[in-house]
């Protein structure tokens, strides 16, 4: 592909705009230039018609006079006709005159005075007329001599001058003018000639430069194209080109040697052959999390790829994009971890027998130690009580070193267990610093505690997240200079609950912040005595705080040092079921390779499966927990299914659960059956991903349309347990124990009912009525259930006021009742 091979469309199509625009503008001022010639033109004509109106109105007017006389003398009335055609006409050929200099400016005056001296001509002949036809032709000649027609006569002669004299000026003038302006376009003739002609070189010359650049565009892009191909197939690491559609077009050397297929036999087939990197339906850049020129999760680890014949190859993967002509490419290059992960199995197994075998001498050797430093045998002498103390130390170390193998291990393997309970952050914060508080003095370092503004209630096991606190701020105490502070905060963001550990250290070198949080990383200043730790700890923090839903990360602390963070969800702003990240759960019965593949087809979705193969644990299941739908496999079921469908419709919190049922043939139940036991689908095997999604997606609405989503606001933890039992299988139940979290909740969520307490540690239960209003109106009906009073005026504007007392829970799972039943007749259902 040459750079700079591609002209630039718009900077072509703007150069023939200006172009255009010249040629244009270049006809315009010509037509332009025409027009005003014209215009002189047509000025020059209505000029010389100007005056030969003014000299007809003279000569009109002298024939009249000729007539006149000729008249007078004579006495013949022939001799008037000249006078009578220049009266009959006059009026007209003035019409015209006026006509002709409507638009020049100072003529209406001198037209006025010309009219004038006409009319007072005509009177006169009338006068001399008259006088001859009455007394004769003495008294007429007496008329004439007195001289008043002469001086008419001459003052229109003049006057009649004077006019032809100012349209002869105005003529010169326009002539004057056009030539001016004659000179002045054949000025700008030849300087547009001379302006196009320096436009042509230099037009000429940039089209030899952009042909010169473009040439060397070309070669240099030619030089690179084949530095690229000889990187592309020299490099050790497997590398294939991906078109947008999922389908493989370039494959180098090392991926042909690594999978066994020659690069003809790949090319336009689908990169699912070798690895299935994009799972799901739908467009291939879709399933693979491609927005832009960027790629949701770039690296795959450790995927099973596939080779020519047959074997699967462990392999990383890492994935780019190439913007292309014909769309987005995708760039992946392949790391077989096939000796990696043999080592990794040995030292994985080397570790954990080690760590077996170490646990029973060393809790041997402590013990001990403990008895001879508490004098049971014989009292010690102080520098012998001192060994005694430092080697029950160092064994306590070892022991230390031992269990966190053993968690890495249980960690790795799934196999570790956690005992959630709703519990107070702040606690969890302070048994930690308090641990720590022996280490930290010893090194003059102070552990400062952030105060929060209320409690941080998760639910969460206590002695793991104590662990994870005692790691951070054991290690922000070790790498901490003497003297300094260690800050501990606890708070909220959102509907996480977070923890800051902030120290004064050194920093964590660039070096090590990638691989911090895996096993055995160390950075270079941990090679101290005071510093030395196995490098596990932050690996088995990152595990647990991801078992609770939650995160860790590093952040630069301002002025210097470290923050290592993490954050787990909050348990009050949960919706009800027990899973940490309130995902919509399914109760898979099935075997486990069927529960596999049909748990397989939501991992990447927010539904989680609970798969159990037998009735006790199915029970067992939905006691425990709220699910959306069943998934029965009738065939793995068998004679079972029609029983188990039967206890579990007994069941109170199963009795309007859907069921979808799995089966290699047709239904094997009637209509009826299947209506009866409320199996809304029947999907036959093997099963289709996208028919079970929208089973299953049904179901959800389903349930989610028939079961209201109640809010129960307390503080007190036996309480909500409490209600949530008695309406078990009634509405869904989501908790909050004080304001603020009951306010996160509503803030994403609709609920149907709201259950409030007046007294809570954070505020008041009308503050959660006031902003339920706000938020979503104050049709939600609402229940006061408290210990306190709410009175007649608070009980205007809530659906009930239950205080509490022994009787008070009937009475509350009544008033819930009847508002879930009036709400179903006003929707009509």
């Amino acid at each position: 592909m040459m750079a700079g091979g591609t002209p630039n469309l718009w900077r072509n199509l703007l150069v023939a705009a200006l172009i255009s625009i010249a040629l244009v503008s270049t006809a315009l001022w010509f037509g332009t230039e025409y027009r005003r010639t014209a215009d002189t033109t047509a000025a020059v004509n209505l000029s010389f018609r100007q005056r030969l109106a003014i000299e007809s109105v003279f000569s009109e007017m002298k024939d009249g006079e000729t007539g006149q006389r000729g008249y007078v003398i004579t006495g013949n009335p022939d001799f008037l006709q000249p006078y009578n055609k220049a009266l009959r006409e006059m009026d007209g050929t003035l019409a015209n005159l006026s006509q002709l200099l409507k638009n020049e400016p100072g003529t209406a005056r001198d037209l006025q005075i010309l009219r004038q001296l006409i009319e007072q001509k005509f009177v006169e002949m009338k006068r001399v007329i008259d006088v001859r036809q009455r007394q004769g032709l003495n008294a007429a000649a007496s008329v004439v001599m007195d001289g008043r027609g002469k001086q008419l006569m001459d003052s229109l002669r003049t006057h009649v001058s004077k006019m032809v004299m100012a349209r002869n000026a105005a003529l010169a003038q326009d002539l004057e003018s056009e030539s001016n302006r004659t000179v002045h376009t054949l000025e700008i003739i030849w300087g547009g000639v001379a302006l196009a002609s320096l436009a042509a070189f230099i037009i000429a010359y940039m089209l030899w430069a952009s042909r010169r650049d473009s040439y060397t565009a070309q070669r240099q892009a030619m030089d690179h194209l084949t530095r690229q191909t000889a990187i592309f197939k020299n490099t050790p690491s497997p590398v294939i080109l991906i078109n947008p559609s999922g389908s493989m077009e370039i494959l180098n050397p090392a991926a042909e040697h690594l999978f066994g297929y020659p690069s003809t036999d790949l090319l336009r087939r689908d990169i699912s052959i070798i690895a299935n990197i994009a799972p799901g339906e739908g467009a291939f850049l879709d399933r693979l999390g491609v927005t832009g020129d960027h790629i949701a999760e770039p690296s795959r680890p450790n995927v099973g790829a596939r080779r020519s014949d047959g074997s699967v190859v462990p392999v990383d993967i890492t994935l780019g994009v190439m913007p292309l002509e014909d769309g987005i490419h995708i760039v992946a290059s392949f790391s077989d971890i096939s000796e990696r992960e043999k080592i990794e199995r040995m030292k994985d197994q080397f570790l954990s027998t080690v760590s077996h075998e170490l646990r029973t001498p060393l809790t041997s050797i402590v013990g001990s130690l403990g008895l001879l430093r508490g004098g049971v045998a014989e009292e010690l002498a102080p520098g012998a009580q001192r060994l005694v103390v430092i080697a029950e130390s160092n064994a306590n170390r070892l022991i230390r070193i031992v269990n966190d193998l053993l968690d890495v291990e249980k960690l790795q393997s799934g196999q570790m267990t956690f005992d959630f309970q709703p519990l107070d952050l702040r606690t969890i914060v302070e048994k930690a610093a308090d641990a720590m508080r022996g280490l930290s003095a010893t090194r003059n370092i102070r552990i400062e505690i952030g105060e929060s503004d209320g409690p941080v209630i998760v639910r969460g096991d206590g002695d793991r997240l104590i662990q994870v606190v005692t790691n951070l701020v054991s290690n922000a105490v070790k790498f901490s200079p003497e003297g300094s502070t260690v800050s501990v905060l606890c708070g909220t963001q959102g509907s996480h609950a977070n923890i800051r550990v902030a120290d004064q250290g050194p920093g964590i070198e660039p070096g090590l912040r990638e691989r911090l949080f895996t096993r055995f990383a160390q950075g270079l200043g941990s090679s101290t005595s005071a510093t030395q730790g196995t490098g596990l700890g932050l690996a088995i923090s990152r595990e647990i705080v991801r078992n609770h839903g939650g995160d860790i990360w590093l952040e630069d602390a301002a002025g210097g040092g470290s923050v290592f963070a993490f954050n787990i969800p909050l348990w009050n702003v949960l919706t009800g079921q027990e899973d940490l990240n309130g995902a919509p759960r399914l109760l898979v019965y099935a075997d486990a390779v069927g529960a596999e593949t049909i748990s397989a087809g939501f991992a990447e979705r927010e539904i989680r499966a609970d798969a159990v193969s037998s009735p006790e644990a199915a029970l067992a299941a939905i006691e425990g927990r709220s699910y959306v739908a069943m998934v029965l496999d009738f065939q793995f079921a068998a004679d079972d299914a029609l029983p188990l469908l039967g206890v579990i419709r007994s069941h109170p919190r199963a009795r309007n659960l859907p069921v979808i049922a799995i089966s290699s043939e047709d239904p094997p139940l009637e209509a009826a059956q299947t209506a009866s036991l409320d199996i809304i689908d029947w999907i036959e095997k093997p099963i289709q991903s996208a028919r079970l999604s929208d089973a299953i997606e049904s179901a959800i609405k389903r349930t989610s349309g028939h079961i209201p989503l109640v809010l129960h606001v307390d503080d007190d933890s036996d309480l909500l347990e409490i209600t949530a039992k008695a309406l078990s299988g009634l509405a869904r139940i989501a908790q909050a124990t004080d304001v603020a979290s009951a306010r996160a909740f509503l803030a994403e969520h609709r609920v149907d009912i709201a259950i409030i307490d007046l007294a809570l540690p954070d505020g008041s239960g009308h503050d959660i009525l006031a902003d339920l209003n706000a938020r979503q109106g104050p049709a939600t009906p609402v229940i006061i259930y408290s210990a306190q009073d709410g009175g007649l005026a608070l009980a205007r504007d809530v659906e009930a006021v239950l205080t509490k007392s022994k009787r008070s829970l009937p009475n509350l799972v009544e008033t819930v009742l009847s508002i879930v039943e009036r709400r179903k007749g006003e929707e009509g259902l």
